[in-house]
């Protein structure tokens, strides 16, 4: 229901309607561009915003009528939802920015590829390997690698993936790049049932990762938090699940208590698809590779 000038009048006191009339808004604004009669309508409330949608009238109109405010009452579901809409696609504008930033900063090559392995999104460090055009090609748009078994068996794992990413298991890990000057591997992340592939592209199946043979990588956390939209707390623990530490020893490290760290595994759970700990870590493990060194 609108709230209109009146209905302010009435909540805020008797004098109300005397103070605004010799506010300096109404001095400087109201009065020199004759504006008379106005109304609000609440379209968004959110934690750090929200969204209102005001009619003012001038002098030369007639007052609002209940038939104005009953027309009103008629659209504002419909505003309220264009603007809701409005705001999460931006939302999503703001995260695969975020993702993109995180994904250009990690120094292993990573491609965001569809399921039939067309070239959707490369990093910088992707982008020099298939300049190269040695072990890594773009033929046609599509991601094609000089080993054939290494093909064969990412573009397998890439439409697994999609399909059944359960079923997938160890297929996608460690696909030797055989014929290259320096060993190599690929690992074969989906994406298709991910929150992220919506936020890349809706034809978004799974990120390759390119790392040299045998490497040891670190904990990318604020890369798999832009991955499974975790919070800034979530994160931290999940950091923590990644370096080993149990539930209890994490409460300690950050200082709150063991209910509040249950309640946080708990949501990192629902939004990772892990069960407990362990298949948190090994996950963590899974998707960690290295970051550019500084």
């Amino acid at each position: 229901m609108p709230f209109t000038v009146d209905s302010i009048y009435a909540l805020q006191g008797p004098d109300t309607r005397q103070r605004w009339l010799e506010s300096r808004i109404v001095r400087e604004w109201v009065q020199p561009n004759r504006l008379d009669d106005f109304f609000w309508v609440a379209l968004m409330k959110r934690p750090t915003r929200i969204g209102t949608l005001m009619v003012v009238t001038d002098k030369d109109r007639r007052q609002i009528s209940r038939e104005d405010l009953e027309l009103v009452c008629l659209l504002a579901p419909h505003v309220r939802r264009a603007v809701t809409i409005g705001d999460l696609f931006e939302a999503e504008r703001r995260k695969a920015e975020i993702f993109r930033s995180i994904i250009e900063s990690l120094d292993h090559p990573v491609l965001i590829v569809a399921e039939d392995m067309t070239i959707i999104f490369a990093n910088p460090s992707a982008e020099a390997l298939l300049a190269e055009n040695i072990s890594v090609a773009c033929v046609r748009g599509q991601l094609s690698f000089t080993y054939a078994n290494a093909n064969a068996a990412i573009g397998r794992a890439v439409q697994l993936g999609t399909r059944d990413e359960f079923a997938l298991g160890p297929c996608g890990i460690n696909i030797p790049l055989a014929k290259t000057a320096v060993p190599a591997v690929a690992h074969v992340m989906p994406l298709a049932r991910h929150e992220i592939s919506a936020r890349i592209s809706q034809r978004a199946a799974a990120a390759i990762f390119i790392a040299a043979a045998g490497s040891a990588p670190i904990p990318a956390l604020e890369a798999i938090a832009a991955l499974f939209g975790l919070t800034a707390a979530e994160r931290r623990v999940a950091g923590h699940v990644a370096a080993g530490l149990t539930r209890k020893e994490i409460a300690a490290a950050a200082g709150v208590s063991d209910g509040t760290v249950k309640s946080q595994l708990a949501t990192i759970f629902d939004k990772t698809g892990t069960g407990d700990q362990r298949e948190l870590e090994l996950l963590m493990r899974e998707l960690s590779p290295p970051l550019r060194s500084s």
